[in-house]
Parts: C-alpha cells; structure tokens; sequence
C-alpha cells in the first residue's frame, strides 16, 4: 500500500501510525516503513548544502553523496549511484543534462534549479562589493527568473547576458564564455552556478560569484522525487502473470516413462527460473504452468536473458517453449492478458519470442528487439474509429500499422510490407491497400518494375494520423 505522506512506527500502538509530513511510505509485511535512499551527484560544497537541507526537510530520507568537481567526471559514478539508492538528485542542471546525454536512466531523477532567490542572494553579494547591477554575464538560469528579480530589484538591464539552456557541454565552455565577455569589457562580474567553473574564474582573476542552492528549490526537487519515485514503486508493484507452454510434446507422449522423468527434469528448470524471479509458479495443465511475478521483475532485461535460457535448455530435449506476459491490477486480469500474449506469440514466425499486454490493454512485442513494437489493443481515440470505418480495417490494425510506421520511420508500404504487418496473405494485402487509396488514407508513391513477368509492385504510402516528422520514406 502507497501513501502520500510518511507514515511513522509509533512504538506505543504497533497498530497506531501518525503522519509526520511528506513522504513516501510502503506497508510491509510486518510494518516496516521503506525509506527512501537518494543518491546526490555533483560538487563537494553543493552536495553537503544539499544534503543539509534534506536532513532538515525531511530526517527520514537517507542521503548518499557522490562527489566530482566537474560535470564531466559525474557521469563515472552516475551507475554506482544508481545501484545503490532509490532516486538519484543533481546538484544542478548542468550535471543533470550532461548525466542524462552520457547515461542510461533507470531510476527517478531530479535537479535542484537555480531560484530566484539564488539570484537575488548573488544581487546582494554585488551590492556588498559595490559592483554594477547592469554590466554581468550569468549561467544555468532562467530568462524569466532573472527578468523576475531584475523587477524586483527595479534594475534596468543594459548589459546582461545569459546562458539559459546547459548543454553536453564541459564547465570549460562556460569558463570561456564569462572571461571573453569580462575581456571585450562587456561585463564586470560573472554569477555562475557552477562550483568549479567558479573558482577556475576566481584563481584567473576574474570578478565572480556563486549560486549555490537553495533549500526552497531542495524542497521543490524532492517533492518531484518523491512523486516520481511513488509511480515508480506502484508500477513495480503491478501483479504480472507469466503462462509457459510447453510445444512439440509428441516425444513425450511417445514413451510415457522417459517423457514423466524429462518432463520432471524441465519443471524443476521451470522452478529455478521462478526462484532467480522471486515469483510463485503453478502447474495449470499437462504441458502449461503459470507464473506469477512483480511486474517490474519480470520485464527486466535480465528476466528475458533467464527466459532465453530456459527455453534453450528445454530446445536441448528435442521440445520448444513459448511465453506471454501479462500485468494487471489483479491476478485474474494479469493471467488472462498474459493468455492473450501467449496467443500472440504462437501466431508469430517465432514462437518464442515474447510478447506483453498490460492493464491497459497495450501490446508490447517482441521485447528487447530491435522491431519491438507498442500499440493498444482496443482504442477510444474516434479519430481511430473514424479511420476504421473509412477503411474496414479493426482499430488494432489501424494502431499497429501506425506502430510500424513510427517504428522504420517510413510510411511506404508494398503488398508483401502490408502482408507481414498485418499477418495476412498478400492478396488480402492487395485488397487492403485498395481500401484504404478509396478511402483517402493512401496513395501510389510509385511503382517498381520486376525483373519477372508479371504487373508492376505498387508501392503505396499510407496517412493514418502518424506524427508529421516522417519524411525521406525508405522502402523496405
């Protein structure tokens, strides 16, 4: 069970929790409270600020920092960072963009933004050194920020330049441009959010000043950790269902005592597959068994890799093995999807390749390979209706063409394109692609002569509503 707020043990009533603020909190089995680990990336002095305000916003988060001076070096411990806490928070934008260009993101993450208040604590600081508030360059912040304080402080800008968007780009870009504008006299000091970029202009000479985080804009990222991280461990916790079914059983059959003792053989490999998912499996018939999973689990990457493994130990016994996964928000719902992907698969060229259909009814397939396609099954879009009815082709179709579509980034099709997509023969092919040039939603792009006898191959490019970016069509 997912709360929005903390709930705290209190040791005087095990039943009795109290609410204690925002947070996060997950009912265990014997009423644990899950805390949550947040991992912070970036500068020594930036990551201690941080992790200050955490302590004080909210005691219950454990902080973990990861240090580097330099964006370019965070991305090094971005993986160590990522194993061994549950929500990962930058420092700054910078680190943040530059992580996410360099990385793989799995798990939730948040940047703690330059306010505001950073901006007028750095306006403050000019005041104090008696520096021009209308001759400055500034970095990683807003233009609607620095606008806002500029009003609030009834500056009129003259010679202000900033560098809003962080790109994958080193601190030494930054560096670069702060001095060339204090050189080409065009500024008199730089505010940067960068630590190391900082003190580079600082040992150089250079007028500068930092701005560093805030606790308000520390509240506001794990406010959007905490929130990310929620969906996160309520879709990890979705009940999944895996069906197996064992294929080419005849041999088995053949001689009912060596088919027992192998079939024995492949349902304990059935059952270690289960262990290495932390999941319940079930014998449903003679040459079907059912598994039952958190959903996060069994659409890892790892799983498929264990799954491939099976099926390649069961191939050894002269058998083959098809799957389907299905998830829902319950077991019934999550066993009957996972039927409907199975079925999906046995219908392929490869059967064992595997397919899945969530809670909501979106079919997922083949996984983990390069032609993976995703589309709903059912659709309440009425453009999807209307299209369906312009074309005679089932919603399902008119979604898994778009799929395919957005999938080559080419909306050229021939019969046999046609055929393939939609399991067809290619004069089904033929008769569709006609419907749908009837229908408005086609048209010849051109025809390929064959070497063999025989007409012209039309090549026809299909309008289904696809997003408009496609161009350049390759035929395929």
């Amino acid at each position: 069970m997912i709360s929005s707020t903390v709930l705290r043990y209190n040791k005087c009533s095990p039943e009795c929790y109290r609410k204690v603020g925002f947070g996060i909190a997950f009912y265990m089995m014997n009423h644990e409270v899950y805390t949550v680990k947040i991992g912070i990336i970036g500068p020594k002095s930036s990551c201690e600020s941080i992790a200050r305000d955490l302590h004080y916003i909210d005691p219950s988060v454990e902080v973990r920092c990861y240090v580097r001076e330099q964006v370019s070096a965070c991305a090094e411990v971005y993986p160590d960072c990522e194993r061994e806490c549950d929500a990962v928070l930058f420092t700054g934008r910078a680190v943040e963009s530059y992580v996410k260009s360099n990385c793989k993101i799995a798990k939730p993450t948040a940047s703690v933004a330059r306010s505001a208040v950073a901006v007028a604590r750095a306006f403050l600081s000019m005041q104090k050194q008696n520096l021009n508030f209308d001759s400055l360059s500034i970095d990683i912040v807003e233009p609607q920020v620095i606008e806002d304080v500029l009003d609030a402080f009834q500056i009129l800008a003259k010679n202000i330049y900033s560098y809003p968007t962080p790109e994958d780009i080193e601190e030494e870009h930054y560096v670069r441009w702060h001095k060339g504008l204090q050189d080409e006299g065009y500024t008199a000091v730089a505010l940067t959010s960068l630590k190391w970029v900082f003190q580079q202009l600082l040992e150089d000479g250079y007028q500068a000043i930092y701005m560093g985080p805030t606790r308000n804009t520390t509240r506001l990222a794990l406010e959007r950790l905490k929130a990310d991280f929620a969906i996160n461990r309520a879709e990890q916790a979705q009940i999944a269902a895996e069906v197996l079914q064992l294929r080419n059983t005849q041999i088995l059959e053949e001689n009912y005592y060596s088919g027992m003792i192998e079939q024995a053989d492949i349902y304990k490999s059935i059952i270690r597959y289960s262990k290495e998912l932390q999941a319940a499996v079930f014998q449903e018939s003679r040459w079907e068994y059912i598994i039952y999973a958190n959903a996060g689990i069994l659409l890892e990457r790892r799983s498929l890799r264990l799954l491939t493994e099976l099926q390649k130990q069961v191939r050894s016994k002269g058998l083959s093995l098809s799957s389907g996964i299905g998830i829902g928000v319950t077991a019934y719902q999550a066993d009957i999807n996972a039927r409907k992907a199975l079925r999906c698969a046995l219908n392929k060229a490869n059967p064992e390749d595997l397919y899945c259909i969530d809670e909501n009814n979106e079919l997922r397939g083949p996984l983990f390979r390069e032609n993976e396609l995703r589309y709903q099954l059912i659709s309440n879009d009425p453009k999807v209706a209307e299209l369906a009815e312009k074309t005679g082709l089932s919603p399902a179709s008119i979604l898994k063409l778009r799929a395919i579509i957005d999938m080559r980034h080419s909306d050229v099709f021939d019969a046999h394109d046609v055929a393939d997509c939609l399991e067809v023969t290619t004069r089904s092919a033929r008769r569709i692609m006609s419907r749908l040039i009837e229908a408005g939603c086609g048209e010849v792009y051109s025809k390929e002569n064959s070497s063999n006898r025989g007409r012209p191959k039309s090549l026809v490019r299909i309008h289904l509503g696809n997003s408009p970016d496609i161009a350049n069509p390759t035929v395929s």
